[in-house]
């Protein structure tokens, strides 16, 4: 049984993985996408707010070793984690993407539990789907998993069917954050967030739907 148990995990996990990624090379090639989120709960404040910038690495789709935040590359992070969280990254890609003068994006795939054969089908299947000049607004994340789980602060109550959105200043602070499907309330508090070098503590915006 525990055997059994452990295939059907592995399985789960790489059909997650297999149809994020073909959720994600779906998008047009308009913006500097990379993916990345972050939580947007009324009250709730991500642990990194008040000290220094966290620093976690990524590989862009390219191949190319990256380090986040990195504002000048991607000042907004959409991150997905599960499989149903596609359908959320998708969307907030594309009206990132339809922003006029919107912020820099990226999209960021989570696999750091995904088995290594797999993750290997998962970037061989979107390098062959997705524009070399796209492959670098596309961020994969093959360990320090947790790490990243805390950056967007997901709760117990939190699954890996939500799109995480996180849009940080020039210093690498988060000065807005969101979880979930992208609303019309939650898009115009993106733009609108005050994202000055030094926002007062405490005072990171964020949005109810």
């Amino acid at each position: 049984m525990p055997i059994l148990c452990s295939r059907v995990a592995c399985i789960a996990k790489t059909l997650a993985a297999l149809t994020l990624a073909k959720r994600l090379a779906l998008v047009g090639p308009k913006a500097r996408l990379v993916v990345m989120i972050g939580l947007l709960s009324p009250g709730l404040s991500i642990a990194q707010e008040d000290g220094e910038p966290p620093s976690l690495r990524a590989t862009t789709l390219s191949g190319v070793d990256v380090t986040v935040p990195d504002p000048k590359r991607a000042a907004v992070l959409v991150v997905g984690f599960g499989r149903s969280a596609g359908e959320q990254v998708r969307g907030w890609r594309l009206r990132i993407d339809a922003m006029d003068s919107g912020p820099s994006v990226a999209s960021v795939l989570v696999m750091d539990e995904t088995p290594r054969l797999v993750r290997a089908a998962v970037t061989r299947l979107m390098r062959g789907e997705v524009s070399e000049e796209r492959q670098a607004t596309i961020f994969l994340v093959t360990e320090d998993g947790e790490a990243w789980r805390d950056l967007v602060q997901i709760g117990a109550s939190d699954g890996d069917d939500e799109a995480y959105v996180l849009r940080f200043n020039g210093e690498g602070q988060v000065c807005f954050r969101h979880a979930g499907a992208v609303t019309d309330a939650a898009a115009s508090g993106l733009l609108a967030a005050d994202c000055s070098l030094e926002p007062a503590s405490g005072d990171k915006q964020t949005t109810d739907q």
